[in-house]
Formats: C-alpha cells, structure tokens, sequence
C-alpha cells in the first residue's frame, strides 16, 4: 500500500509530527512519500527570522508535493499548523487551488493532524477545517484519535505535560506514529 504524507511547516512543529506520521505508517508496512507544500510568501520575506530560515534549511531535501503524490497513494496524511482555527493557506490552496482534483481522490482513505496552538479549541477548528475539505473530494475519513484534536484539555484534566518521546512545543510524536500505523492498517482493511 502506498501512503502519502503532505505537509506545511513554517517552523518545523508540523514537519516533525509528519516524519513521525510517515514512521508510523511504514511501521506498518506502507510505502511512504513524504511531501511539503511550498510557501506562497517569496523566500525572502522570512530572511530575517533565523528559525525559520533554519527549519527552511532543514526540509530542504523534502521534495515538494504534487497532485501525482495524492493520485498515486492508496491513503494520505495531510498536516497543517493551527491557524487561528483554520487550516494554513498553502494546504488550502494545494487542495482547492489550480489543478483541481475533482473527485480523482474518491475511496482513499485520509487522514489529518497539526501542530498544537495556544488559542483553545484553534487545533480542533483546523482538523475539522482539513477534514471538510477532504469530505469534499470523496475520501473515506480516518479521523484523528480525540487527544489528538485538541491536547490542551487533556493538559487542563492533568495529564502529564510532556513525555519521553514528545518534542519541544508539546508536540506528541507517539499519538502522530500512531496515527499512521492505524492510517496504513484502515486503508489495508478497506482496499486490502
């Protein structure tokens, strides 16, 4: 089985959570492309800030995704940072902009997660977000686990704040593995 992860990453919170997704999936035993989604600001808008000229640097051997990748998965991961409860533009744009899909993506089955925010219930708005857009092109949903969808009330009932395997910004690379092996292991069930 073939998966596709495509993310967008600014800082590199949302790439490190799609590495982790795409480890998860080949766990599995899928096929793994893992893809970024160009900027839409020019290069040198952001020369100033050092971190993300850094995480620039490091996603540099990322190749940058295409509508062949989506076509040639069986299932797809797409990732987004929260903004402000709506998914990043250049996602949008990737899904919905020039070189429409129409319904080239019926029966994959999809799934989504992004990187945490600060602002309540933003990450769940962006998930929902990415998943109406899939919906739209005929994908059958493997929706992300519900910790996944907004970790800031698990934090607020007293779960522990950052574990062994979980990255600087709160970001669970468990809970993204995860995502993928049981995104590889549904597309086996349903195509397999």
């Amino acid at each position: 089985m073939n998966v596709a992860v495509i993310f967008y990453s600014l800082y590199g919170h949302t790439a490190a959570l799609a590495a982790a997704v795409a480890q998860g999936a080949e766990q599995a035993g899928a096929m793994v492309r893992l893809r970024q989604i160009a900027g839409l600001a020019p290069q040198d808008r952001w020369r100033a800030s050092e971190r993300i000229r850094a995480t620039s640097e490091r996603l540099a051997s990322v190749p940058l995704a295409r509508h062949d990748d989506l076509l040639w998965a069986d299932a797809i991961a797409l990732g987004s940072p929260a903004r402000y409860g709506a998914m990043s533009a250049e996602l949008r744009r990737f899904l919905d902009g020039p070189g429409h899909l129409g319904g080239d993506l019926a029966g994959k089955v999809a799934s989504v997660f992004c990187s945490p925010s600060p602002l309540e219930g933003a990450q769940r708005a962006a998930l929902h977000a990415m998943i109406a857009s899939l919906l739209r092109h005929g994908v059958i949903v493997q929706a992300p686990a519900r910790a996944q969808m907004d970790p800031s009330a698990a934090a607020r009932r007293g779960a522990p704040a950052a574990g062994p395997d979980e990255a600087p910004g709160g970001l669970d690379l468990i809970a993204a593995r995860g995502l993928g092996r049981r995104l590889a292991r549904v597309e086996g069930r349903i195509h397999g």
